[in-house]
């Protein structure tokens, strides 16, 4: 039996959708899409800052037992980078794992980085074939492209008129409305829509993104998720950078089924030069 994954990228065709300038998310009242606007901008040079940063990424995941009790855990040190490619409009997560439960599974040689600066033609490929060699010491359900970014793109302006927003102080409260889904669950080869809702902080001034939490579901197996992230300005790089993110997966309607927590620091952001306006190649 093919066992079900969650798809922590954009479906193709909310990729596709465009989204013209000041255009408004679902019924936002025009003091709320100012806000939302706002971030949505911040966003967009945010995520182009970011891209082509390599950070450390501590990783600990856990396999939690209806009763409470611990079944397994595992614990990865893996490089993390984000890039952007080709005309995509949401940088692309790799994962090279280095150590699992303490023991190095290769040496320390910032490879990832090495990729993009050595042979930006043909680094997604490779950095491809790196992440997926690195998935397979994750325990618990399949994960792809699990970014500590990823609650941003829900402000992004190609996504933010299908959802719903609201707001209370620099809390913004959002609810994604119209299909396809940002997140996706795909089993035997059909994609299922898992609609999202949660909130941010944000600083109504900057639209700076503080911190964010949403959860998803998807209806027909009741196969629900939670993510959280913090963001805090990193002085060196004088950038909002990731400090921390959880994920929380269950079934709703299995409550003796295993349960899956993960919870990611990230540290050590350093830069690495090559141009994210090149049309890296992306493979087909």
């Amino acid at each position: 039996m093919t066992r079900p994954r969650i798809l922590w990228t954009l479906a193709a065709a909310a990729i596709a959708v465009s989204a013209l300038p000041g255009v408004q998310a679902q019924g936002t009242d025009p003091a709320v899409a100012a806000v939302v606007e706002r971030a949505g901008r911040y966003v967009t040079e945010y995520v182009d800052a970011f891209s082509a940063i390599v950070s450390d990424e501590l990783q600990e995941q856990r396999l939690v037992r209806a009763n409470g009790t611990v079944k397994q855990v595992r614990r990865l040190n893996s490089d993390f980078l984000l890039v952007k490619t080709g005309a995509s409009v949401w940088p692309a997560a790799f994962h090279d794992v280095i150590a699992v439960d303490g023991k190095p599974v290769r040496n320390r040689e910032d490879r990832l980085r090495k990729l993009f600066i050595d042979n930006p033609k043909t680094a997604v490929n490779l950095a491809r074939a790196i992440a997926s060699e690195s998935g397979r010491y994750n325990i618990g359900i399949q994960r792809v492209g699990n970014s500590p970014l990823l609650p941003l793109v829900f402000l992004t302006p190609r996504i933010a008129p299908r959802v719903q927003f609201t707001i209370s102080g620099s809390t913004v409260t959002f609810q994604e409305v119209k299909s396809p889904s940002v997140l996706s669950r795909t089993t035997g080869g059909k994609r299922f829509d898992m609609m999202s809702s949660g909130s941010f902080e944000i600083d109504p001034n900057t639209g700076r993104v503080l911190a964010a939490v949403f959860t998803a579901e998807e209806p027909l197996d009741r196969l629900s998720a939670k993510y959280t992230a913090r963001y805090e300005i990193d002085p060196k790089l004088g950038l909002s950078v990731p400090t921390e993110a959880t994920e929380h997966y269950w079934r709703a309607d299995k409550p003796k089924d295993d349960r899956l927590e993960v919870r990611s620091t990230y540290s050590g952001f350093r830069k690495f030069q090559v141009s994210t306006a090149e049309q890296i190649k992306v493979p087909h």
